[in-house]
């Protein structure tokens, strides 16, 4: 049984990634070492069910490509995820 973490067309890791740069940019006093791990670790297991009920159910897929896209574009147009080094 192979099980691909695809979130959005993107691995799982770089959606974690983006969203727990979000939380950490909204909520800088609560989201700092430690509890970042945990943010993270929590956001990867809520994407990974995500994904697992996006196969289960299309409906789902179609919502999760929707936001995510969404998400995606917006967090990248205001510069929270980026590739690039900031200056």
């Amino acid at each position: 049984m192979q099980i691909d973490f695809v979130v959005w067309g993107m691995g799982g890791a770089v959606a974690t990634t983006m969203i727990v740069t979000l939380l950490k940019t909204l909520f800088p006093d609560v989201i700092k070492d430690r509890s970042a791990v945990i943010a993270a670790v929590v956001t990867g297991f809520v994407l990974a069910g995500l994904s697992y009920g996006a196969q289960i159910t299309p409906a789902v897929e179609t919502v999760l490509q929707i936001v995510g896209a969404g998400l995606l574009a917006g967090l990248s147009a205001c510069g929270i995820y980026s590739v690039t080094k900031k200056r």
